[in-house]
């Protein structure tokens, strides 16, 4: 173990700063601080190392149009300090699962040689040298939970993400439902006090609701039902014919491979869903459905016929007129000037630099039209830019029940978290969803809006969701997609790649004479200040010009503020004020 990280690895035990009802780092979680109360042999050491385990496809082409897909297993370490953990160059790509085709169910095959490791790392443990205090020690290793993106959840858990129990959480006692060509998961009253009026109203699917929420299921019950599951053997075997499932099979496919790892079934959060996705889809669901984008809508004919079965909202039914059927303007959709204002909203954004990226660029006011957003752009959207853009263009219901949504995703965002938060977080989200279903026709619910509901429950097990969302992941795939330079063995381009990286990045933690990217400056520094005795203070920072300088005359506006800037910053000019 290098000297320049093992006392990084003992920072969690030595220098963490416990606070009751504060979460900062997964430290403070309840499922570490559970799973040193089950293993206090292990927590005994603070360099045992705690891990998550992260994997996703992605194409190394960078080409859209060719199938390919390729899947890393990465191992991220949690004992270091925040300000280390879950970056780049201490990441560990442990398996690299080659294409062209995902692995899909059969992920467990590929999975085997890091499983067979992990229980030696765990039963066993490596004598490792410790070079900060020149002793060996016994290192031992264990996975906290595993970061994926829902399809993903589904192959590394055994359980199947799609159909009317999707929501690994909710298990066999989720509130989905039929809908015209798909299946919709609302129902959230049923996490309401009892008491609570909104269950005795019809307004909401056209029922009363006396459901009590869904049973948070443990290691044990998760193992009782896969004892119920058909044997099936993992890789390519003729008698793994696809079938239908029995009724006591629930959504389970196989049983996880990660349940051989001994402390697995013990864990208090094994899988984590990601917020990214979570935001990035409900995020797009509604600029769709607002702006009623072609493909991204959620109000058709068909959502409205919804209405008409569930015999909800009368004034949203499909009005017929001759031989053609025509909607009802809906309070949820914006009209044409009101779209247009909108995206002239949009167009005028402008964050602080390294903040977004270039909203206004995607924007087409003409057209009517945005484009090429990524992820983080629908956080920023859903957090920092609906809030505000939504005043005064929809109807004051729809866009406080909006504001809410992003404000809850914006604190459950939060890099410090308090328990009692979260918990008032949970009832929030409650009520949330509930207006939503009162505005929203019943399609806008798929499983993604659902799952929001799962989250500040999973942040009080997990702690922030900086440590356990797919944001970081992939970074370090994009880092892993520079390294193809041969196309025809992407594979082995990224193998080598990665293996110079750790080289490079080992030796250099020991160069403190060069620049390396442990001590590189920040992308905006400006360099040194200046020594010369006859510049004043204020002066003397250097500066790094973006363009050519151009000259011009400044207006006496300008000149005075700048002016009023200097005295009232400038320690040299305090006698003359004086």
């Amino acid at each position: 173990m290098s000297s320049k990280t093992s006392v990084d690895m003992r920072w969690h035990k030595e220098k963490h700063l416990d606070e009751a009802n504060v979460l900062r780092h997964p430290a403070d979680s309840e499922a570490w601080k559970e799973f040193d109360k089950n293993h206090q042999w292990f927590a005994q050491e603070p360099r045992n190392i705690r891990l998550g385990l992260a994997t996703d496809g992605f194409n190394p082409f960078g080409n859209m149009s060719t199938s390919y897909s390729m899947w890393p297993v990465i191992l991220a370490p949690y004992n270091l300090p925040p300000w280390k953990c879950m970056k780049d160059p201490l990441m560990i790509m442990s398996l690299l699962i080659p294409g062209p085709q995902a692995p899909g169910k059969d992920i467990d095959v590929y999975l085997r040689p890091l499983i067979d490791e992990l229980k030696e790392l765990w039963n066993d443990g490596v004598e490792t040298f410790d070079a900060s205090t020149g002793k060996c020690f016994k290192m031992h290793a264990a996975i906290l939970w595993t970061i994926n993106d829902f399809p993903a959840y589904g192959n590394l858990s055994g359980w199947s993400t799609k159909g009317y129990m999707a929501c690994p959480t909710c298990n066999k006692d989720a509130s989905s439902r039929k809908v015209r060509s798909k299946i919709c998961y609302m129902g959230h009253r049923r996490h309401l006090e009892p008491s609570h009026s909104w269950r005795r109203s019809k307004k909401f699917d056209g029922k009363k609701e006396n459901r009590s929420k869904p049973k948070e299921l443990s290691g044990d019950d998760v193992l009782h039902q896969l004892d119920l599951l058909s044997t099936y053997r993992v890789g390519k075997h003729s008698n793994n014919k696809k079938k239908k499932r029995r009724p006591e099979e629930l959504n389970w496919v196989r049983r996880s491979i990660l349940f051989e790892l001994p402390y697995w079934k013990s864990l208090k959060l094994r899988h984590n869903l990601d917020v990214m996705h979570i935001e990035k889809n409900i995020c797009e669901s509604i600029l769709g459905t607002l702006l009623n984008i072609d493909g991204k809508t959620k109000d058709t004919h068909k959502a409205r016929q919804d209405l008409k079965d569930m015999n909800i909202r009368k004034e949203l039914w499909l009005q017929h007129d001759g031989s053609t059927y025509t909607m009802p303007a809906a309070c949820y959709v914006m009209s044409k000037k009101e779209k247009k204002e909108f995206w002239k909203f949009l167009k005028s954004v402008k964050f602080p630099d390294g903040y977004d990226s270039n909203i206004s660029g995607c924007v087409s006011v003409d057209d009517g039209k945005i484009t090429r957003l990524k992820s983080h752009d629908y956080h920023v959207l859903l957090q920092r830019v609906l809030p505000i853009a939504l005043r005064g263009f929809l109807n004051k219901d729809v866009s406080l029940a909006l504001i809410e949504l992003g404000h809850f995703f914006q604190r459950l965002c939060c890099k410090t978290l308090r328990k009692d938060d979260l918990e008032q977080l949970e009832r929030d989200i409650i009520i949330i969803l509930c207006k939503l279903e009162m505005i929203f026709p019943p399609a806008f619910f798929d499983v993604m809006v659902h799952l929001a509901v799962h989250l500040p429950r999973e942040a009080m097990y997990g702690g922030p969701v900086q440590y356990r969302w797919m944001y970081k992941i992939e970074r370090f795939l994009c880092k892993l997609k520079r390294y193809v330079r041969n196309k025809a063995r992407p594979e082995g381009s990224i193998a080598e790649g990665y293996i110079i990286d750790e080289c490079l990045t080992f030796c250099s933690m020991y160069l403190t004479d060069i620049e390396t990217r442990f001590n590189r400056e920040h992308r905006n520094d400006d360099g040194s200040s200046s020594k010369d005795e006859h510049v004043l203070d204020i002066f003397s920072k250097n500066s790094k010009p973006f363009r050519d300088g151009i000259y011009d005359v400044i207006p006496k506006k300008d000149f005075d503020m700048a002016q009023w800037y200097v005295f009232n910053n400038c320690e040299e000019a305090e006698p003359f004020l004086q």
